[in-house]
This record gives C-alpha cells, structure tokens and sequence, in this order.
C-alpha cells in the first residue's frame, strides 16, 4: 500500500513537472520546424507557425498586416523560425513560456499615420496609381483619383519610395504630411498612358490594341524621314512602294493599317480628298494631315501611337476606320532653360541595279535579229537602213557605250537641322524652336526643303492651365527640268550624250522607215538642259489653343480650339525649244501650267473629365463636343505658245491651252461630333471600356446627316490575380478583346448637286450642266471591328511578346455606278455591297542578354502580319465595270492600273485577274492560252480571264538585332515579304510588246537572250522578230518575295564621360546609319520606272546644353 501510494506521488510530481511553463519552454525550444512562405502576410504566418510550434504567437493585427516576408525554414528551432519570418522588419519577439509575444523594435519612432499627395511636375496633375513603399518593409499603397495616399505605423528609421512608370521616383524621409512633385522620365514615357490623341488612357486599364514608339525608336531606324521609320516599328503600318515615282522626295507616300476598308474607285474620292485607306493623323490632339507628318522635325516628336481596334479608334468616330497615327511632340518641362540641337546629314545614290538594260553591242544585235534593218545584203531596196545600221555599228566600234541611266542621277546630300529652347517654372512654361530641311533627290534638279518654327507656351495659375502652340512650315518642292527617268532608260546606248565639239544634239537619230512615218530618237539630256520648270510652294499656319479648368480634385473642364490655313502654289512650265513640240505650231510651242489652293481649317471641342478611385474600383469618363470645318478653293489654267528665251513668265503666252478656261473649284465640308467614353477596372486585374459618339457630316446624303458609332472592351490582367503571384517567371499575361464602328469620310462630297460650265458664252450668258448628282440617301460606310489580343512578359521581361487577331466588315460600300447616256449623268455614288478582312499580327521581342547595370544587352525582334480581304454583296451590279477593265487588258499596248481587277464577290480587292498561259510553244514561239474550260489555244480571248495571284503578301515585316555594350549601340532591320505576286512590267514592255516604233529605243537584256528566236527553242518569251501586241496573261505574273536590309545603326552616347561637361555639354550623341542597304529579290524588274530608288548613308549628332 505505502509503495503505491509512493508510486502515486511520483507520477503526480512527474504530471506536474511535464506540464510547467519551464519544462514547456524547454520542450518547445527543443521542437525541429519546417515551414516556407512566400510573399505571404504575417498574420498568416503566425497563425500557422502557432499550430506547428504549439505556441500561442500573441501580436497587434495592426501594427503587422502591412508586413509580409518571404523564406523557407527545415527542421529549425523556434527562435531560428521566428528571426526568418521577422526579418528586416522593424519588430522583435520575446518568448514566455508557452507564449511570443511580437511587438515593434521601437514603438516611440513610429509615425502612426502619414499622408500625402503626389503630382505630376509637366502639368500640376495629381498622378493616380502611383506606388507608394516604405523600404525595408512590406508597407506599402498606392495613389487614389486625387493622388492622395495614406500609410500607417511608419518607421521614422526608414525611407519611403514614391514611384510610377514613366515618371523619376523619389526616396524620402516620412512626415506626417508629405507633397512631393515627380518629374516626367522620358525613356518610360510610352509605359504609363496610351496617347489616343483627344483623351489619354492609363496603359494598364485599357483594352485597346495599339503601338507606341518613341523618339528614340524612330531614330534608330532613321533620322529623316518619320513614316519611313514607322513602317519599321510596327507590321500593320505598311508604307507602299512607289514602282513608279521611287524616292521622289516631293512623292507622298501612300500608307494604310491592317489593310483598306473601302474601294478605290474613281468617282468617290477626287482631288479634294486623301487616299481612302489612308489612317487619321492626329498631332498634339488635333487632326493633321500625311504631308505635315511627312515635313515634321523628327526631333520634335516625343512619342507615336498608332491605334488599331475599335476599342481604340472609336472615339474618332466617322474618321476612325483605317485606324488612327497620333503624334505627340515635346512639351516644355519646368526647371533651367535647356537648349537642345540636333543635325543630320545623309548621302544617298540611286539604285541602277534593278535595271537590266542592254549595252551598245547587244542592243544593236537585238534590231537586227528584229529585223529593225530589213535584209542588210539587199543594198538596192534597203539603202537607207544599212547606210542607218552602219552609222550605229561604227559608234559601237569605236566604244560609244552610254550608260544614259547615270546621266540625270547625281550623289544627293541632305541635310536637317534643329535648334530647341526651352524653360520656366511652375506658372509659365515656353518653348522655342527652329528647324530646316533641305532634301537633295537623286535626280539631278529634284529638292525638297523645310523651313519650320514653333513656339508653345503655357501658363498655370490656381486650378487654370493655359497654352498655345503655334507651327508654321514652309515647303518648297522642286523637281527640274530633268523630266521622267524613263527617257534616260530608254535611251539607245551606241548614242553619245553630246557631240564631239560638246554641243548637245536635239535628236539622236532618225529612224527611216517605208510607208511609215519616221520615228525620231529625241535626246533627254537636251530637253534637260533647257530652262523648264516643275517647283510647288507650301506654306502652312497651325495655332492650337487649350484651356484647362480643374473644378475639383478629381473633375476637370477642357476646352479647346485648332485654327490651320494652307496655301499651295504648283507650277510647271516646259521650254518651247523642248522636243515634243518640234512638229507644232508655234502658237503651241511651250506650256505653262498654274494651280493655286487654299483651304481653311478650325476644330473647336470642349470636354470634362472624370476620375475616380474607390478602394480597389478605379473609374474615368470623359464627355466631348466638337465642330469642325474644311474649305478650300483652286484656281488653275494652263497657258501655251511662248516665245523663246522669255523663260516661266505667263504673259508671253500666245492663248489659254486649246480648247481650256481657267478653272475654278470650291468646297465646304463641315462635321460636329458627340462622344462619351467610360472605363473601369477593379485592382487593374478586370478591365472594361466603352465609348458612343454621334457624328454629323455634310459628305453624305441630307437623309443620313447623322450616323453612331461605337465600342465596347474586356481585359483581364492575369498576372495580377492572386493564384498568379507565385510566377516569377511571368511579368504579364494580359488578354484583351474588343468590339464597335467607325466611319470613313475619305471619299468627295457625295451628297451635294455639281454644276460644270461650258467654255463659252452668248448674247444669253453663261452655259451649265449638271455634271455630279447627289443622292440624298446615301448611308455612311460603317466598318464594324472585332479585336481580340494576348500581351505576355516573361523572364524579368527578358522575353516580350504581343499577338492580335482581327476583323473588319465595311458594310455598306460607296461606291460609282456607270450611268446610261441619257441620264445625262457618267456616275452616281450608291451604298452597294461589303468588304471583309481578317488579319493577324504579333510582335516578338527577346533579351538574350540584359544585364542593365552594367548596360550590356542582345535583343532580337521580330513582327509579322497577314490579312485577306474580300468583297461580296455586288452581284452583277459592277458587271459593266469589270467588261471595261477586261477591254482595257487586251486593246493596250501599255500597262493599264486597272486592266488586272475585277470587282467580284468572294475575291479580294488586290486579287490579280488574267488569261492563264501554257507558255511558248516551241515549235512557233506563239503563245499558248487556256480557255477558262482548261483547252489550249492560240486565240487570246479576255473573256477567259481568271484570278491568278493576289498582290497581297501571305506574310511580311521585319527582324532586328540590337546590340548595347554600356555607350555603344549597334542594331540592324530586316525586311521580309513572302506569299505575294506582282505583274512584271518590265516583261511586258521591255521583253515583249516591243512594236516596230519602239525598237528604237533600248530594251531589256531578256528581250536579246530570253526570247525564242528558232524552231525547238524552248524559251519564255515569244519570238524575237514578232512585233505583234502581246496582250496581258499569267505569264507576266510573277512571285515577289523578297528579303531587304531596310536599316542599319551605329550610335554612340558621350554623355557620362567626364570630358564633355568641360564644353558646358550635358548631353553629346553621334550616330552612323545606312537605310536599303541590300535587295535580294526573286523577282527580277524595274522598281521606280519615272524616279529610282535609293540607297543612303546617314550621320547624326545631337547635344543639350
């Protein structure tokens, strides 16, 4: 009994101990842990590691759910646990027994509360979504609406960091009250908002599909030309090749995005009207057109967006269809006056290498074998033609050779120069600048120049901002007296430019023929040396005003008001002496031509703009109102028969042109627009934008003034879901989609009755007739969008890429129907049929190397797109159209731009039509055609016309690498185009159709070795000695792939050498670039038959003072 009771007593004692804060403690501390977190709060990890430990972890949820930490902990102690989880934040623990207690370091340095307010330093405006960090710990938040913030329990110890993308952040001492002023970091800049132009949207809360490319971007292609640049950047902005005018620098270029949504029909579009396809350009806010973008100082530009989806372009309304260019430039910043120059210089040469023309020998080898002599041992019937053969054989011997191509090519040296100055403070703010271009062509006589100043001020007071910015360019064009390239290529080379005594020839020779008229061989070089003229003169005044009223914090009132005169002079005048008119009259000797434009353009709109953040739900609307107008007017009259020697002086003239008047046109456009717009996004994670705008506009019919557009837009920002925070692999994973209208006004103004009046006049007057008709009813073109998108980032954004499918239906077309006889009427405009594009495009950008703090990186790029297009909803409607343009296939000699299409439902608009050919037959060298049954034939018949090819690539766009090692930087672009046909011009000119006439002029070399010339010859081309027309077949379609170094870049930054500080420089740069370096084409013609294209080397130097 007594040894139980003992053995009682022991196990009570036992019990007692066992379960005592000490032997607790001891037991606890003695526990192996494992555990891992990441980016997980502190409350949770103290819950957890109390269920683990068997602790009681006691803390202030306020004073450490701001806090979160990051580690992974095995078979630890409790104390090895706890020194993870607290890390550097500014806590400590202290255990009692079953109890830890975490409390901060020193509660007496703690701010409990610290508020304040950031704005932007460029405009006074409150930055929303800036982020808020106290370093060193998991404290953090960000701005709301009105850039307020507040954070609570902030170490005093410890900095806070103020940061937004596209702005400098700051590092600061907390205060219970802080106003801090970030200043713009123009590198992000493109990072923060998206410039549509008229409003701006935050980047990461919008749906829309588009493109920004900075100042930099667009020079480290080239320094000239802007949209040459552009075109680089981005695959949907497609600058056309000009086959015909090549490089001319008074050529504008013809530009469409993802494709065309209307017709290009002559009839509803004249000389009042752009390109239809051609997208808005928007500059600093306000409609621009393509020749001032084309003119503009590249160094002026900040920044350009190209807007593709509705999402995007549908506050543009009935402007908005072919998508929308908008063009920012620099703005004047607060702070010391900074000067700013930049010069350029470029040589460019002309590319001959594309012409394949034939020398003195094979030329005069080729009008023997066709027979251009007759039978050269047959002196008694052919006198003149040998004695004419022999005269061309002894040049030949004795080494004339004329290579006429370089003789109107000359070496062209541009040059740009830009001057900038800017400054101020806080409430006032101005810029100044100046700039000149002067762009030499690789014609000899061809030039554009560009004279251009700008002055911007702004002015703040209070809640007011005030500014205005005044541009006025000047453009003198001139393009000589050198005429077409086409002269020179066409030249016969066993010709010399000038005789022996170095006088220049009128004629080169005389061609003879029996029972024809002679056919004289004229000398270019001649007509060019006499005192003919082509010059233009441009002068263009822009004034925009914008005034800005900041009701409240997060309410702002804008109003604003754009006021544009042009004035355009062109003038051409042709010598009397030239030779076109040696068999005319002398009344008709000579021409001068004048046409004088002057049009006047004012935008007014006023607009509010809201803002508003509530917790995690962030929402603006923008309301507008605009009234626009266009009027121009021309005068114009062509005069003939000058006496020699008086030069461009239309007095001298001898008459008005035959049968002319001097003419004289007007036009008045005018439009009003409504738009609203409203976008949310809650956590910037679910993203949604909508806009609605009515537009009125007097280019269509008195019945459909009126016509809505719309859109609407969906976004989720995977990467900032919760489940998402764990990919540190991957930075952004966005998807988008979105869906609305716009309205294309490039057409004439369709909806108003034109009058011509006839030459003459009588006793009663004046004569008119009803010459345009309009229809009252005619329906705006409406193009309906459907974009849906992907954005990724991975690998600490060393790898970046963006993919966009799309869709547009214009529904209905305007379109010019042929009229019968008796109306009276050519044309009439009406809304028949629809065209639809489907399209896709992605941009691919990989850092193989990025190490950015020692500036050493390897990028490589790539970006494609591809689209058809297809019209349907005509039916026979356009049948007499496409009978004329098969008529024009078989009766011209020459190419006809329309002789290849045919308006058909289900085809595209760039698809190529013709009779397909078998190919020379062997036996005959005739050509063998197939019916559109599949027999073989002789007999070439239009009516057999199929489509053949689409001009329209399967694929194009460009791969770069760009290479950075700290102050150097090297980069090189390449073009690609893969899937597309072309009709090869030089084959049907130079090769074949080579009539009697025009043998006596030089050819293409496949005209001597490519064509059939014996029986079994089995050749391309038809027989040498046949001067019958060829009409147009399949067998002059060809593949035109290619591959084009389209740039190539060395630049090199001196700014953080020490050196140039001692010439009181901040900021030194020179830069080396050569633009279409190299060509390798599958197809082998003449690219710029009336101007060649160029090749080009450029310098560049810029500096800041």
């Amino acid at each position: 009994m007594e040894r139980q009771a003992w053995k009682l007593i022991v196990l009570l004692l036992l019990f007692c101990y066992v379960h005592s804060p000490y032997v607790k403690a001891q037991v606890g501390n003695g526990k192996q842990i494992t555990m891992e977190f990441k980016n997980e709060g502190l409350p949770s990890i103290f819950k957890r590691l109390q269920k683990l430990s068997g602790y009681k972890v006691l803390f202030i949820y306020d004073e450490v759910r701001s806090y979160h930490s990051t580690g992974k902990v095995e078979k630890a102690s409790i104390e090895e646990v706890l020194k993870v989880i607290i890390g550097k934040h500014p806590l400590k623990y202290v255990i009692e027994g079953q109890f830890i207690n975490i409390t901060h370091k020193n509660p007496q340095n703690v701010i409990s509360e610290v508020k304040g307010k950031i704005i932007a330093e460029e405009d006074g405006l409150p930055v929303i979504g800036a982020t808020i960090q106290v370093e060193g710990t998991s404290i953090r938040t960000i701005t709301d609406a009105n850039g307020n913030f507040r954070l609570v329990n902030v170490p005093q110890s410890n900095r806070i960091k103020i940061s937004y993308v596209g702005m400098q952040s700051q590092s600061l001492s907390p205060k219970p009250q802080m106003s801090v002023v970030l200043k713009t970091d123009t590198k992000a800049l493109d990072e923060v908002v998206v410039e549509a132009g008229i409003i701006q949207r935050n980047k990461m809360g919008f749906t829309g599909s588009y493109r920004t490319v900075n100042q930099e971007e667009l020079k480290a292609v080239g320094n000239i030309n802007v949209l040459q640049s552009l075109k680089t950047l981005d695959p949907s902005f497609v600058v056309a090749d000009d086959m015909s005018m090549g490089s001319d620098p008074n050529t504008m270029s013809r530009i469409t995005m993802r494709g065309g949504t209307t017709m290009t029909i002559s009839g509803i579009y004249d000389d009042t009207t752009t390109n239809p396809n051609e997208p808005l350009f928007i500059l600093d806010g306000f409609e621009s057109s393509l020749q001032e973008i084309n003119d503009l100082d590249i160094n002026r530009i900040e920044s350009i967006t190209l807007l593709k989806d509705a999402a995007s372009t549908a506050i543009y309304g009935s402007k908005g269809a072919n998508g929308v260019v908008v063009v920012e430039t620099i703005k004047p910043k607060a702070g010391e006056v900074m000067i700013n120059y930049s010069g350029d210089a470029q040589v460019a040469w002309a590319d001959l290498s594309v012409y394949n023309m034939m020398n003195a020998a094979e030329k005069l080898e080729f009008e023997v074998l066709a027979g251009r002599y007759g039978d050269l041992n047959d002196w008694s019937g052919n006198r003149e033609s040998i004695a004419q053969y022999q005269r061309a054989l002894e040049n030949v011997r004795r080494g004339v050779d004329t290579y006429w191509l370089k003789v109107p090519i000359q070496t062209a040296v541009t040059q740009s120069h830009s001057l900038n100055v800017s400054g101020g403070d806080k409430g006032f703010l101005y810029q100044i600048g100046a700039m000149f271009k002067d762009i030499q062509g690789v014609m000899k006589g061809s030039v554009r120049q560009t004279f251009g100043g700008n002055m911007r001020m702004t002015y703040r007071k209070n809640k007011f901002n005030i500014s205005n910015n005044l541009n006025v360019n000047i453009t003198n064009g001139n393009n000589g007296a050198w005429g077409s390239f086409s002269e020179f290529v066409n030249a016969n080379p066993y010709y010399p430019v000038t005789n022996e005594d170095g006088t220049i020839p009128r004629d080169l020779d005389v061609y003879k023929r029996a029972n024809y008229a002679d056919i004289t061989a004229t000398n270019p070089y001649y007509n060019a040396m006499l005192p003919s003229e082509n010059r233009s003169k441009i002068l263009s005044v822009t004034n925009n005003t914008n005034l800005n009223w900041y009701i409240i914090d997060n309410l702002r009132w804008t109003a604003s008001m754009s006021l544009n005169t042009t004035n355009t002079d062109n003038m051409n005048f042709t010598d009397p002496a030239h030779t076109k008119y040696a068999s005319s009259d002398y009344t008709k000797q000579g021409e001068y031509s004048s046409s004088k434009s002057r049009s006047w353009r004012y935008t007014m709109n006023t607009g509010i703009a809201y803002a508003l953040s509530l917790n995690d739900h962030n929402l603006t609307f923008n309301g507008r109102a605009e009234i626009r107008s266009t009027s121009s007017n021309t005068e114009s009259f062509v005069a003939t028969g000058f006496p020699k020697g008086v030069g461009a002086i239309p007095s001298f003239a001898y008459s008005f042109k035959e049968n002319s008047t001097p003419g004289y046109s007007e036009s008045i456009s005018r439009g009003v627009s409504f738009l609203g717009t409203f976008n949310y996004n809650y956590k910037y994670r679910y993203l949604f934008d909508a806009s609605l705008s009515s537009d009125g506009s007097t280019s269509f019919g008195r019945d459909k003034k009126f016509q809505t557009f719309w859109s609407v837009g969906a976004g989720w920002n995977v990467s900032k879901e919760s489940f998402a925070k764990d990919w540190d692999w991957m930075q952004e994973l966005k998807l988008r989609g979105s869906f609305g209208s716009n309205g294309n006004q490039n057409v004439s103004n369709l909806t108003s009755n034109v009058y011509s009046y006839y030459a003459g006049s009588d006793i009663f007057g004046t004569a008119s007739y009803l010459s345009g008709y309009a229809n009252p009813n005619l329906e705006w073109q409406v193009v309906k969008k459907t974009s849906v998108g992907i954005d990724l980032m991975f690998w600490d954004n060393r790898l970046l890429l963006t993919m966009d499918y799309y869709h547009t239906n214009t529904n209905p077309l305007v379109v010019s129907i042929q009229q019968k006889p008796s109306s009276g009427l050519s044309t009439l405009p009406i809304n028949l049929g629809h065209l639809n594009t489907n399209g896709f495009e992605f941009n691919v950008s990989w850092y193989a190397i990025r190490n950015l703090e020692k500036r050493i990186m390897l990028n490589f790029r790539l970006n494609g797109n591809t689209y058809k297009s297809v019209y349907g909803g005509f039916g026979e409607a356009l049948a007499n159209l496409n009978d004329a343009y098969k008529k024009d296939s078989s009766v011209d000699s020459k190419l006809n731009v329309n002789s290849m299409i045919q308006y058909q439902d289900g085809e595209s608009p760039t698809a190529l039509f013709a009779v397909r050919s078998l190919g020379i037959d062997p036996a005959t060298g005739k050509e063998v055609f197939l019916t559109k049954n599949g027999t073989p034939t002789f007999d070439y018949n239009a009516d057999d016309r199929v489509k053949i090819a689409d001009t329209n690539p399967k694929i194009r766009g460009v791969f770069g690498i760009s290479f950075t090692y700290k102050n150097l930087q090297a980069s090189v672009n390449l073009r690609y185009n893969l899937g597309s046909f072309a009709f090869n011009s030089a084959l049907f000119n130079k090769v074949e159709n080579i009539s009697a006439s025009n043998i006596a002029y030089n050819q293409d070399k496949r005209a001597l070795y490519s064509r059939w010339q014996n029986a079994g010859d089995v050749s391309q081309f038809k027989g040498i000695s046949l001067t019958t027309q060829t009409p147009i077949s399949s067998r002059f379609v060809q593949r035109d792939n290619y591959l084009r170094g389209e740039s190539a870049r060395i630049s090199w930054d001196f700014s953080r050498d020490e050196w140039i500080k001692r010439l009181f420089l901040k900021d030194l740069r020179f830069n080396v670039s050569f633009n279409d370096f190299f060509d390798l084409s599958e197809m082998k013609r003449e690219r710029g038959t009336d101007y060649p294209f160029q090749r080009a080397i450029s310098f560049g130097l810029s500096a800041r003072f």
